[in-house]
């Protein structure tokens, strides 16, 4: 009688765990539903990411093209605002040489 109580309760231990485990299994099969979710908006989210990379690297290469472009323009205005300089130096030097000598006169 006493190993039929035991077997029993033995039964009963396995059953009460059997429910157990089907609780835990519910739960995670729950959490791994949610955890498929959000992977997949991540995927979704990374692809965005993604292409708004690839459109801002391109944006960014474009910018420097052109900063690069303006700053030739640049080196070469001011280049040619220092001849320009020279030039109009060299014209009143001339212009004061030529007043000398007719002052000269």
């Amino acid at each position: 009688m006493k190993m039929l109580e035991a077997l029993e309760d033995r039964v009963n231990q396995l059953v009460n765990l059997s429910i157990e485990l089907g609780k835990q299994k519910k739960n995670l099969e729950k959490v791994t539903g949610e955890l498929k979710a959000e992977i997949e908006s991540l995927k979704s989210e990374n692809v965005q990411l993604a292409e708004d990379n690839a459109f801002f690297s391109s944006k960014l290469k474009a910018l420097e093209a052109a900063l690069e472009s303006d700053s030739k323009e640049l080196s070469s205005l001011t280049e040619e605002k220092s001849l320009a300089k020279l030039v109009v130096d060299d014209l009143i030097k001339s212009i004061d040489a030529l007043m000398e000598s007719e002052d000269l006169r």
